[in-house]
């Protein structure tokens, strides 16, 4: 059923793909093999790495305890248009798309990147891997297109001295080894002054954590996108969905 949805026009703020390595990969610390270098840039062309400073403490058992400066890299990849961003560090590789279009063009890069990654690193694999769309509905004048079970509650407490107006939902998708955490309300980026803008933010985030193999990924990704479509889809109302222009 929601795999047969596409929507024309979406309110898709920012989507989110991460997965966290197990344990470090101290090669990407300092250089960025070439493998994944040439994948990666088929997708994300403009190559922005930047030295990221940190502190290790070593223990010398003559001299005492020292603090020693770090100097690592950021690996940072950008799309032509400059708003999708591919971010690769030791500890984990970030996706974030800020011009959404469909999911396969989203999937495609990601498991591409991943795959050539894994491949690269056999010896690693992940510990999180999650999925997060982050949608922005202005809702003035539009309050039908929220349905009433999530949002009458919430505007019940809305007056002119709201801050911010958010709630959590957290569930877990058992036979898929996954969690969803669903973050809703008006959210209000001028907090915390009053709130002026009827930005209502719909936050879906579908995880999983413990062993990530790479053969595993791409069923991983599939479902997490269907249970954020699934929660999408339960919390809007047919009005909302004419405005999409739903396919």
């Amino acid at each position: 059923m929601y795999e047969e949805i596409c929507y024309q026009n979406n309110y898709v703020k920012e989507v989110v793909c991460r997965l966290d390595f197990a344990s470090p990969i101290n090669a990407l610390k300092n250089t960025m093999p070439k493998a994944i270098y040439d994948v990666v840039k088929k997708y994300y062309p403009i190559a922005e790495p930047q030295d990221i400073i940190g502190t290790e403490l070593q223990i010398n058992p003559i001299n005492g305890p020292a603090v020693n400066q770090v100097v690592t890299k950021q690996w940072g990849f950008l799309s032509r248009n400059r708003a999708n961003k591919c971010t690769i560090e030791s500890d984990n590789i970030i996706f974030s798309i800020e011009d959404y279009n469909v999911f396969e063009e989203l999937r495609g890069a990601v498991l591409d990147i991943l795959n050539v990654v894994m491949e690269t690193f056999p010896e690693n694999q992940g510990k999180r891997l999650g999925l997060r769309y982050i949608n922005n509905l202005p809702l003035k004048d539009h309050d039908d297109w929220i349905d009433d079970k999530f949002f009458r509650a919430l505007s019940s407490h809305k007056d002119d001295k709201t801050t911010k107006l958010m709630t959590v939902l957290e569930y877990a998708i058992l036979d898929k080894d996954l969690s969803v955490r669903l973050q809703y309300g008006y959210y209000n980026p001028d907090y915390p002054a009053i709130m002026k803008r009827e930005d209502f933010i719909i936050d879906i985030d579908s995880y999983s954590t413990g062993i990530i193999y790479r053969e595993d990924i791409e069923q991983f990704i599939n479902d997490m996108h269907c249970e954020d479509q699934k929660c999408f889809e339960t919390m809007i109302t047919e009005e909302l969905r004419k405005n999409m222009n739903a396919g």
